[in-house]
């Protein structure tokens, strides 16, 4: 069984260093697209490159944000130029969690063919009050507790082989599903895929890993999303709204940070206080030594402005 994993990337230079060397512990190969990074990723990704590692890095320079098309083109390069048997399609924020790689082999070996399947998508909330600028995201992962019980009913997905026998298939916003078609990315609009259980893999979550990344990520995704002119902002509602707080001066504190990251792609009417959902310990990092953090740049106006600067010179 070969197994990849494709992602399309931008301004992860606070996490992209771990997310490459532990999901390379399960996985056979990466592929990554990095959509027009300018805070230190594309240097970390060459870097790790450099070492050897199964890493295929390709450039994507639009601003807007069109995640669909460019995962769904990545996977079929992928599925056409390697052996991979499936792809797990994921984003630099999320790590796989795996009983054993025989384990996971099996189960997949298993599933009907030309069924896709999807992992659980788990949130993982760091400890905002004690953390420090010093922190790196080793730091913010082991502090880390997961939600005990997730609300957004979400997943990710994992493509087969059989993706190359349905042309007009895609990728849908999120790599949460399979859909027929381009025309097809509308809710409760979807091929059927198979669950697999927690306990044979699981995508741990880190949507927030501190003020400083989430503030510059907001402001660039919010932007991006514009900029790719879509009909409808609802698919990125999350960005939407914490940028309207940004913009009116609400400021990022410990408390608010964990309120979001506990309610995470849920929509504003449904939130629930953070105080009042469980959260466990779940530790699942790999063993591994950070070399490149120092080749990032992490100041949120300085990204922030170099975007606005791109944006403003495609006008």
């Amino acid at each position: 069984m070969r197994l990849f994993g494709a992602a399309m990337v931008r301004n992860e230079a606070d996490i992209i260093e771990a997310f490459v060397r532990h999901n390379l512990t399960v996985l056979d190969g990466l592929a990554i697209v990095d959509h027009g990074s300018f805070d230190g990723t594309s240097d970390i990704l060459a870097a790790l490159a450099a070492e050897g590692l199964p890493l295929a890095v390709t450039r994507n320079d639009t601003l807007g944000y069109h995640q669909a098309e460019i995962t769904t083109q990545l996977v079929r390069e992928v599925l056409a130029q390697t052996r991979a048997d499936f792809v797990f399609v994921i984003d630099a924020d999320e790590f796989l969690k795996v009983r054993s790689r025989r384990f996971l082999d099996d189960v997949l070996g298993g599933l009907a063919p030309g069924l896709p399947a999807v992992v659980d998508w788990q949130t993982y909330m760091p400890d905002f009050a004690n953390a420090t600028p010093g922190d790196n995201v080793r730091v913010c992962i082991a502090r880390a507790k997961r939600l005990a019980q997730e609300r957004h009913g979400l997943h990710k997905v994992i493509v087969g082989r059989h993706f190359v026998d349905t042309p007009a298939a895609m990728v849908a916003m999120g790599n949460h599903l399979i859909v027929p078609s381009v025309r097809g990315i509308v809710p409760g609009q979807s091929n059927p895929h198979a669950r697999l259980k927690p306990e044979v893999a699981a995508l741990a979550h880190f949507p927030i890993r501190s003020r400083d990344q989430f503030t510059a990520k907001i402001a660039i995704g919010w932007l991006a999303n514009l900029a790719a002119r879509r009909n409808s902002a609802e698919a990125a509602h999350h960005w939407r709204d914490v940028y309207a707080d940004i913009v009116a001066g609400r400021e990022l504190t410990p408390e608010r940070l964990t309120a979001i990251a506990a309610n995470y792609s849920i929509q504003k009417s449904d939130w629930q206080p953070a105080e009042a959902l469980p959260r466990v310990a779940d530790p699942f990092l790999a063993d591994f030594e950070l070399r490149y953090a120092h080749l990032g740049c992490y100041e949120p106006l300085q990204l922030v402005l170099a975007f606005a600067e791109k944006l403003a010179a495609r006008e």
